[in-house]
């Protein structure tokens, strides 16, 4: 088991995914990709999704919010067809 300490560069809404997602300066390297995100107290915050290729120490988590909206959905009608865009 290993942990990478990081901390939030920024905030997106759009542009990477239609979604929120939050941007940090943690390497995400592929077999790391779908691991767990937790704050400075351990509370899970997202999961690691997406580094950016030929950068040092960029990566994107998807927060809390957004899976819960995603498995909510998931669990009602057995599937996913994305957020309500109004």
């Amino acid at each position: 088991v290993s942990a990478t300490r990081g901390v939030v560069s920024r905030i997106l809404v759009g542009g990477l995914t239609d979604n929120l997602c939050v941007q940090i300066d943690a390497a995400i390297n592929p077999g790391n990709s779908g691991g767990p995100v937790f704050d400075e107290l351990g509370s899970l915050v997202g999961v690691a999704f997406s580094g950016l290729m030929n950068s040092n120490s960029i990566g994107y988590i998807i927060p809390l919010p957004v899976l819960h909206t995603f498995l909510q959905h998931f669990r009602q009608h057995g599937a996913y067809t994305g957020k309500c865009s109004d």
